[in-house]
C-alpha cells in the first residue's frame, strides 16, 4: 500500500509539471521575488527591532548611573548625619537637653529612612528597566525566528502556487502541442476541451476551429472523391481505380479519432 501511494504521490506531482523547464522557471521567478522581498521587509523589522533593543539598554545604563549617583548621595548624606550627631552629642545646648537630642535624632532618622527609600526605589526602577531591556531583546529573538519561519513557508507557498498556475498555463500547451503532432500527422480529429480553470481558452478555441475547418474541407475532398469514383466505375474497369480508393481510404482515416 506504500508503494502503491508513493507512486500515486509522484503522479500526481508529474501530473502538475507537464511542461517541467517552463513552470520551474517561472515558478522561480516568484520565489526569487519573493525571497528578495521577504528578506528586505525581515532586514526592516530587524533593524527597528534592533534600534529598540539599543534604546533600552541606553536607557538601563543612563538609569544605573542615576542609581549610582544616588547611592553616592546617600552615602555623603549618611555620612554627613554621623558627623552631625557626634557633633551634636558634644554640644552642651543638645547634651544637656534631652528632649532637643531626641527631635534631632528623630528628625536625622527620618531623613535617613527617607534617603533609604529613595535608593530602593531607584534600585527598583534599574531592576524594571534591566528586565524590559532583556525582555525586548528575547522578543526580538523570538519575532526574528517567527519571521524567518513564516517568510520561507510563504516563498513555498508561492512556489507552490506558481506551479499550479502555470499548470493551467502548461496544460492547454501540452494538449494543443500534442494535437498538432496530430495534425501534421494528418490526423484532424477534434481537439479535447479543456479543463475547468485552464488559460489559453480563446486560443485553444481558435485552434479547434482550425481543425473544424480543416475537416470539413477534408469531407469536400471525399465528397468529391466519391462523386469522382462514381463517374469513372461506371466507365472503368475497378482495378484502376484502386489507387483512388486508396487515397480516399487515406483521407477518411485523418477524420476518425484516434
Amino acid at each position: 500500500m506504500t508503494v502503491r501511494r508513493g507512486g500515486q504521490g509522484k503522479r500526481r506531482v508529474r501530473n502538475f509539471l507537464l511542461d517541467r523547464n517552463f513552470q520551474l522557471k517561472y515558478a522561480g521567478y516568484l520565489v526569487a521575488i519573493a525571497l528578495v522581498l521577504s528578506v528586505s521587509l525581515g532586514a526592516v523589522l530587524w533593524r527597528t527591532g534592533a534600534t529598540v533593543v539599543a534604546q533600552s539598554r541606553e536607557n538601563v545604563r543612563r538609569g544605573e548611573q542615576i542609581v549610582a549617583l544616588g547611592n553616592e548621595v546617600v552615602s555623603e548624606s549618611r555620612k554627613v548625619s554621623a558627623v552631625v550627631r557626634m557633633n551634636i552629642v558634644k554640644d552642651p545646648d543638645y547634651r544637656d537637653n534631652p528632649d532637643l537630642l531626641a527631635a534631632f535624632n528623630a528628625d536625622a532618622e527620618s531623613q535617613d529612612a527617607r534617603l533609604a527609600s529613595q535608593q530602593r526605589q531607584l534600585e527598583q526602577q534599574r531592576i524594571e528597566l534591566a528586565e524590559q531591556s532583556e525582555h525586548l531583546a528575547s522578543s526580538q529573538r523570538r519575532m526574528l525566528w517567527t519571521l524567518v519561519v513564516v517568510l520561507l513557508v510563504l516563498v513555498l507557498a508561492i512556489g507552490a502556487a506558481g506551479i499550479v498556475v502555470t499548470h493551467k498555463v502548461a496544460g492547454p500547451i501540452f494538449k494543443m502541442k500534442r494535437q498538432l503532432g496530430d495534425v501534421a500527422q494528418g490526423n484532424l480529429r477534434l481537439p479535447a476541451g479543456l479543463r475547468k480553470g485552464d488559460e489559453l481558452v480563446e486560443f485553444h478555441e481558435a485552434f479547434r476551429e482550425m481543425v473544424v475547418r480543416l475537416r470539413e474541407d477534408r469531407e469536400r475532398q471525399l465528397a468529391v472523391i466519391d462523386a469522382t469514383l462514381a463517374e469513372l466505375a461506371e466507365r472503368s474497369e475497378g482495378a484502376r481505380l484502386e489507387g483512388l480508393r486508396e487515397l480516399r481510404a487515406d483521407l477518411e482515416r485523418s477524420l476518425e479519432p484516434r
